[in-house]
């Protein structure tokens, strides 16, 4: 099964309305370490510098700067541009991400040949570190949170040998497959096409509700939503949420307790025969007695509904916000990969990308969102120019807005 390993319904996302109620309680406090002497010898001085502006705000010795290549600038990366990345890598002391949504969105190229060779760029060059698969670190705050509130529900012996298969296939052998032949992934993806397009259809759906209510996007954390096909009691072949009573709610926490309680309790039991996919609950049910949480809906939704902050599970806020933030803007076919992206941006220190639509998109959200993520900087977009040159050139724009 060739999946990026994340997994989000189709479903209509419900009108949202402003929050007037606050949610500071629940905001994690932000520890940003003082740093008064710094010693990493060998490190260069940008990343050095970088390591003190990172998006945590915390000391990370000698790894360097952990950077994130948008895939536009994979795709553009010809025969003369690699070479210089990995130059641009060792001489600024970066640590370049590699995702499983950026290499399965690089198997989509049609030509073999040149998907062949971004991917061995990918794949191979130096300093390159393999990120978990975003379905697994969403299926973490899951677990975290259910830890947190219902301990009760977890497996007294967790199967640590099925995560263990899972992390080995999403960080070895799907890139062992990419790298020997990639013509049956690129076949598996195109066969994604149409979950794609109803997720941008979804968007389109929501952007022009947004703009027939004359609808302002305020605080992302404030928003609370309502709609029909949330309403108490009301079937769907989407899931509904048992045990709510239609009363306004965070949106956020109405958007991931449907997600969760559709995937867990609905499609996980009937994958077998539907053959729906169950990546959420391929993750989740080494860790948690499904039984036990499909047996208390009200429960699992009241965890959600009152229990769960943004703190407990910032990567599946910030691919909601995100989600959200699209609708506001032209909705392009690209939004899904986007969003989906954009969960790893916690877990590193800048993000390159040429897309300045998606950099307005990210910025957005920051000023909502009461966690840091990854600093954005835009490349030049235009392909006529070395890659290399464009991301060097954007990097050195960067340090010197730093004071690098």
């Amino acid at each position: 099964m060739i999946l990026s390993g994340t997994v989000r319904s189709h479903r209509r996302t419900p009108i949202v309305e402003r929050n007037e109620g606050s949610i500071s309680a629940h905001n994690p406090s932000i520890n940003v370490r003082e740093i008064d002497k710094v010693q990493c010898e060998g490190t260069s001085p940008y990343a050095l510098a970088m390591t003190q502006i990172g998006s945590s705000g915390e000391l990370k010795d000698t790894q360097g700067v952990r950077v994130l290549l948008d895939t536009n600038l994979w795709s553009s990366l010809d025969d003369g541009s690699l070479p210089r990345l990995e130059t641009l890598v060792r001489e600024l002391d970066l640590q370049v991400q590699v995702l499983p949504s950026t290499l399965l969105e690089i198997v989509e190229i049609p030509h073999e040949d040149v998907r062949k060779r971004i991917v061995s760029g990918l794949a191979k060059g130096s300093r390159r570190t393999r990120v978990r698969t975003e379905a697994d670190l969403f299926a973490e705050e899951v677990v975290a949170l259910i830890s947190r509130t219902r301990p009760e529900w977890l497996l007294q012996i967790p199967n640590h040998a099925r995560v263990a298969s899972l992390r080995t296939f999403w960080l070895k052998k799907v890139w062992r497959q990419a790298l020997k032949d990639s013509s049956a992934m690129h076949e598996y993806q195109r066969g994604q096409l149409p979950m794609r397009k109803q997720v941008v259809q979804r968007q389109k759906h929501n952007r022009t509700e947004l703009l027939r209510t004359k609808f302002k996007l305020d605080d992302l954390t404030q928003l609370a939503g309502q709609d029909e096909d949330f309403g108490p009691g009301k079937a769907s072949p989407r899931g509904d949420l048992p045990g709510w009573d239609g009363s306004r709610r965070d949106l956020w926490r109405l958007n991931l307790a449907q997600l969760a309680w559709h995937q867990l309790a609905v499609v996980g039991p009937r994958a077998g025969i539907t053959g729906e996919d169950r990546t959420m609950t391929d993750w989740i049910e080494p860790w948690v007695d499904l039984g036990k949480l499909r047996s208390n809906p009200k429960s699992f939704v009241q965890m959600w509904l009152e229990e769960a902050h943004i703190a407990d599970v910032p990567r599946n806020w910030l691919n909601w916000a995100v989600d959200v933030v699209q609708w506001t803007g032209r909705v392009g076919s690209g939004n899904p990969a986007d969003a989906q992206h954009s969960s790893y941006l916690i877990d590193c220190d800048l993000f390159l990308t040429a897309d300045s639509r998606f950099v307005d998109i990210l910025e957005r959200v920051r000023a909502d969102a009461p966690f840091p993520f990854a600093a954005t900087v835009l490349v030049d977009g235009d392909r006529a120019k070395s890659t290399a040159d464009r991301i060097e050139h954007a990097l050195s724009i960067n340090a010197q807005e730093n004071g690098i």
